[in-house]
């Protein structure tokens, strides 16, 4: 079934997947004090991997035989669960939060550049100044002046560059895979890959009692990441980006940040709310809304299937 012209529903499932990851960052923050870093990552690749496993299986499929796609989809997992999740959380120990912040911005950059070489599109004008005015405003709100480039940082800024590039091939490789699979299936098979390349990471976690040591409340707010931050917002992402270019699903990473910084202080008693955050948010939005409009005036969007209904 091909999208109505004009639809808002892929940009909609783009909001809400941000604000599910704007959550994981606060959620996140909670859990860090009770489980290990690579234990949460294990059992969030993992939990994932399972349900929505179950939940194939339930519906009866489809199920991938092909040997090259089966590659293509593992390639898809390793490089956007895996190593993005990976590379940022040990990034992010070898780094400060406001690095990690700024650094996600090359997330869209990474992908245009990508697109241009793998001759899948040529973004337009409005396209590329959406991008730039949205990414000036994700880097003032959390502030230029306090990226940190010392010696002890320097690891984990690359880390966390890494994790980006892994992000920007991630939803390139997806767009062509996503023409002959439903978003359920995609992110069934990406899951089970990336539970492979996660295991052995999150292994070392596992001793020492660390899991003896979690809380049942902590408990609970690990199954809150793996059901909505991970399942939900991987789902959405991935029916979105069926429907429109990669440069688009990207740009909204710009939106996590804001997100974070408006909710935290209804959450978190040490976070606060400024005009820095509200000048910082109506760019962002403005340049998201240059990237919508460009990309409905380019009709992008292959227009196949649905894994889940309009």
């Amino acid at each position: 079934m091909k999208p109505v012209a004009g639809s808002r529903g892929p940009y909609l499932a783009l909001i809400v997947v941000q604000v599910l990851f704007a959550s994981n960052a606060i959620v996140g923050r909670l859990v860090l004090a009770t489980v290990p870093a690579g234990l949460l990552v294990g059992c969030r690749v993992v939990g994932a991997a399972l349900a929505l496993g179950l939940l194939n299986l339930a519906r009866g499929g489809p199920w991938i035989r092909d040997r090259r796609t089966l590659a293509h989809v593992a390639l898809c997992g390793l490089l956007g669960v895996t190593g993005n999740q990976s590379l940022f959380v040990f990034g992010l120990s070898h780094t400060t939060a406001v690095n990690a912040t700024i650094l996600t911005t090359t997330a869209p950059v990474f992908t245009v550049l990508g697109a241009l070489l793998l001759g899948q599109e040529r973004p337009s004008a409005g396209k590329l100044w959406g991008i730039g005015v949205a990414g000036l405003g994700a880097i003032y709100l959390v502030g230029p002046d306090r990226l940190s480039f010392a010696p002890g940082v320097a690891l984990g800024n690359l880390l966390i560059l890494l994790a980006m590039l892994c992000y920007a091939g991630y939803f390139l490789l997806s767009k062509p895979l996503l023409r002959q699979l439903d978003a359920l299936t995609a992110s069934t098979y990406i899951m089970a890959f990336a539970m492979v390349g996660t295991l052995p990471i999150a292994a070392p976690s596992l001793r020492g009692g660390a899991v003896a040591a979690v809380t049942p409340g902590a408990w609970a707010l690990v199954g809150f990441i793996v059901l909505f931050p991970t399942i939900l917002a991987y789902l959405l992402n991935l029916w979105a980006l069926r429907r429109v270019s990669p440069q688009t699903v990207a740009s909204f990473i710009y939106l996590q940040p804001l997100l974070a910084a408006l909710v935290a202080p209804l959450v978190l008693p040490d976070e606060g709310l400024s005009g820095r955050t509200l000048a910082a948010g109506l760019l962002i939005f403005a340049g998201l809304g240059l990237v919508i409009h460009a990309e409905r005036m380019e009709g992008a969007g292959p227009g196949v299937g649905a894994g889940i209904p309009e």
